[in-house]
C-alpha cells in the first residue's frame, strides 16, 4: 500500500489528492481518498498529504511514523526571519570546544527537510568530530595545494596556493580555521539534483546552525580539494562514485558581530 487512512479521523475533504505534485490519490467528493491504480507508483515520499491533513488521518506507508507535529505558536514572525537571515556571518574564530554531537545531528536531521530535486534527498554526510579530525583533513588539502604549487599549475596561481601553503607551515591554518568541527555533505555524482541538493543542505545546516547560536563558514579549500584529489575524498570516506556537495566548518563562535554590514540592493528585472 502507499498509505494507511483512519476513516474514523478522515474528513473526506480530498485536500491530501489536492496537494499531491504527482496525483498519486483519488478522491471523489464524500469518500475516502485512496492511492492512484497507476500514478501511485511514482509517488516521491514529499509527504505532502500527511502534512496538509488538519485532522492526522493519513500515515505513508514508507515511514514508520506520521505527521510530525509543528507548534504554530512558534512561527517566527517576518521581522525574526529577517533578522536572522541578515545577522548571519561567516564564523572563522571558534572556541575550542567542538559542539554538543546531539545538537549537530539534531542540526543535520534538519537539513533532511531542505528543498530537492524530485524529493530524492541524495545527501550524505561526514563529520570529523574534533579538532584532530579536522587538523587531518585540512593536512590532506594542503598536501594537495603543495603538489600544485610544486607543479606550477594554473590553479594554485589563481587561488594563492603558494602562501596558504606558507602560512599552514607556518603554524596558521587558512584551510579549516582550527575549527573544532567539519560537517562534509557527499552526493551521488550522477542523479536528478544532486549538487543543487548537497549546496542546498549545507545553507539549510548553516542557518540552523545560526539559529542554535553555532557558528559556521563554508570550506571552499576542501571542497577545491575534493575536486581535484581522490585521496581527500579517500580520507573523508566518502562512497565510491559521490562527490562533495559542500563543507562546514562549526563551532561555538570566539566572537560576536554586533550589527549586519551593508549590501546592495539585489539586481532585479521584472518581467
Amino acid at each position: 500500500m502507499l498509505f494507511t487512512i483512519d476513516p474514523e479521523s478522515c474528513a473526506r475533504d480530498g485536500l491530501c489528492a489536492a496537494v499531491c505534485p504527482l496525483g498519486c490519490i483519488e478522491w471523489e467528493s464524500g469518500g475516502l481518498p485512496a492511492p492512484h491504480d497507476r500514478k501511485s507508483a511514482y509517488c516521491i515520499q514529499c509527504g505532502h498529504c500527511v502534512a496538509v491533513c488538519p485532522h492526522g488521518a493519513l500515515r505513508l506507508d514508507h515511514f514508520d511514523e506520521g505527521q510530525v507535529p509543528l507548534d504554530r505558536s512558534l512561527k517566527p514572525t517576518a521581522q525574526q526571519v529577517e533578522q536572522l537571515l541578515r545577522g548571519r556571518r561567516s564564523m572563522r574564530a571558534f572556541k575550542p570546544e567542538p559542539p554538543d554531537r546531539e545538537q549537530v545531528a539534531r542540526l543535520l536531521d534538519l537539513t533532511q527537510y531542505a528543498p530537492s530535486g524530485h524529493n530524492a534527498r541524495p545527501v550524505g554526510w561526514v563529520v570529523a568530530p574534533d579538532a584532530a579530525a579536522v587538523r587531518r583533513v585540512a593536512e590532506a588539502v594542503v598536501t594537495w595545494m603543495r603538489a600544485e604549487v610544486e607543479a606550477e599549475t594554473p590553479l594554485a596561481e589563481a587561488l594563492h596556493l603558494a602562501g596558504l601553503v606558507r602560512a599552514f607551515d607556518a603554524g596558521v591554518d587558512l584551510i579549516c580555521r582550527d575549527a573544532p568541527m567539519l560537517a562534509v555533505a557527499h552526493v551521488p555524482a550522477r542523479g536528478i539534483t544532486p549538487m543543487e541538493d548537497g549546496v542546498i543542505a549545507v545553507t539549510y545546516l548553516e542557518l540552523a546552525a545560526a539559529g542554535a547560536g553555532l557558528g559556521a563558514c563554508w570550506c571552499g579549500y576542501l571542497c577545491a580539494a575534493a575536486r581535484h584529489d581522490p585521496a581527500v575524498l579517500r580520507l573523508l570516506g566518502v562512497p565510491e562514485g559521490h562527490a562533495l556537495g559542500g563543507a562546514l566548518m562549526l563551532g561555538r563562535p570566539a566572537r560576536r558581530f554586533a550589527a549586519a554590514p551593508p549590501r546592495p540592493k539585489a539586481d532585479i528585472s521584472w518581467l
